[in-house]
């Protein structure tokens, strides 16, 4: 059998498909857009299979696909890894009366698979540069679900999740503002914290960090957006004004009491205030939240200090 024949025979072995042909050899992923399966990316070295495009599933539907991001195998060990290849874009959030410009950063990324190697509380990867010099990011691929999903899929009443399950996400989460700390004074950041920017580990319950490509020049930017970690812990999802509204179960005091104040600085359509529509909320956890309000009486300059205020009431209402 030639070396043709046994290549085939070799993808057809990692992935199952019933038909394959001779894959295109790409060293230069420049031009990401011309990338398709079945297409084989040699990165220092190495060849990888490309599977399709990575996509991103928030709120319970499946987002466009991220064009410059494969999901690939590697020809040597058969392990499922994710391709990053070199994409830039930049664009603007508001938090709160704030403009924020956000860039894509290939290099930032780069320096965060550094900083964090052999750190569980990260992705697992490398960066090898193509034929071109584009500083491609090999990620291991983590088998579990996203802090979005792993939430959403718990079928419990709030009480009951509340007193059940949250405690034990809480101090999960500590682990992961820890991790932002660590960034933070290796003098870098995540850049794009989100829910579904921490997968659960299926094996092993751990909770890591992911993507981490996006960057700011706003140092508080991280810090704010730990606000929505635990506001969708706490939550059990997603809490929008117009979600409680249209709730039976939630009297009208209930309603009537919620006010623009009790809105998140980020999304102006979500409560953070949720002490209202959950009394049971100890007030230690409800200060925290309400330090990410639209107007809060006061707010955190560091995430060392939310850490802080974040282990007092770890300690003192979920030890």
């Amino acid at each position: 059998m030639g070396e043709a024949e046994n290549l085939l025979e070799r993808i057809q072995k990692l992935t199952g498909w019933a038909s394959v042909t001779q894959p295109a050899i790409v060293e230069d992923t420049s031009d990401w857009t011309r990338i398709q399966r079945g297409d084989l990316l040699r990165l220092g070295g190495r060849d990888f299979l490309v599977k399709g495009n990575q996509h991103e599933t928030r709120f319970g539907i499946e987002d466009q696909p991220k064009y410059w991001v494969f999901n690939a195998v590697d020809m040597i060990t058969g392990e499922q890894k994710i391709i990053k290849t070199v994409f830039h874009e930049d664009f603007h959030v508001h938090v709160g009366v704030f403009k924020i410009h956000c860039y894509r950063s290939p290099e930032k990324e780069a320096r965060v698979l550094d900083i964090t190697s052999g750190d569980t509380r990260f992705m697992r990867g490398y960066t090898v540069s193509d034929k071109k010099g584009n500083q491609v990011r090999v990620i291991d691929f983590i088998k579990g679900y996203s802090l979005f999903w792993h939430v959403h899929n718990i079928k419990k009443s709030h009480a009951q999740y509340f007193n059940e399950d949250l405690p034990g996400i809480l101090h999960k989460i500590a682990g992961s503002i820890e991790a932002i700390g660590f960034l933070h004074k290796h003098g870098t950041c995540h850049g794009d914290i989100r829910n579904d920017h921490i997968i659960v580990e299926e094996n092993t319950g751990i909770y890591k960090w992911i993507d981490f490509d996006l960057n700011q020049n706003v140092s508080d930017y991280d810090v704010w957006s730990i606000g929505n970690i635990i506001n969708y812990a706490v939550g059990k999802g997603i809490t929008s004004f117009q979600q409680i509204i249209q709730k039976s179960y939630f009297p009208d005091s209930v309603k009537n009491s919620l006010c623009s104040d009790d809105a998140s600085a980020f999304f102006e359509y979500r409560i953070m205030n949720l002490k209202k529509l959950y009394p049971y909320i100890p007030p230690m956890l409800s200060d925290i939240l309400l330090h990410f309000t639209r107007k809060p009486r006061a707010f955190y300059a560091s995430i060392d200090q939310l850490m802080e205020e974040y282990r007092q009431m770890l300690d003192s209402e979920f030890a």
